[in-house]
């Protein structure tokens, strides 16, 4: 079990796994995806999709839907936690933004990041990071 803030929210909308999360404003105490660099994540969704993989279906499994259980959120403080790298990949140390698809890039001035990268990874991958307090940069 992670050390740091591991809690279960709903969604309000679609949430893929190892993504960052943010609360939604629009309904009481549900997440949805961070979409932007300028989001304030409140950690990063579970691993796996809540629902087992068909071979004979297509598409995208997603952690958490407006229809799933609630999902597992990393929150601060939270270490090795999974972090699927956007575009760009990353360097152990960089402070991680959101992207378009809650993925983890690298913050730039004027970003709000919401975790740290604790290995080197590339684009696509999935690589461990410590969960941080929003922070702009």
């Amino acid at each position: 079990m992670p050390q740091g803030n591991v809690y279960s929210k709903f969604c309000n909308g679609n949430v893929l796994p190892s993504a960052f999360v943010k609360m939604d404003t629009t309904a009481s105490e549900k997440v949805i995806a961070c979409a932007a660099t300028t989001d304030y994540p409140i950690g990063i969704a579970q691993e796996g999709a809540y629902q087992a993989s068909i071979p004979q279906l297509t598409g995208t499994q997603y952690a958490g839907t407006t229809i799933s259980p609630a999902i597992r959120i990393y929150g601060q403080g939270c270490m090795d936690i999974l972090l699927t790298v956007g575009a760009g990949g990353w360097t152990a140390g960089d402070k991680l933004t959101s992207d378009a698809n809650g993925a983890g890039v690298t913050a730039v001035a004027g970003n709000i990041y919401g975790a740290e990268a604790m290995e080197t990874r590339s684009a696509g991958e999935l690589g461990r990071v410590m969960v941080t307090p929003p922070t702009k940069m």
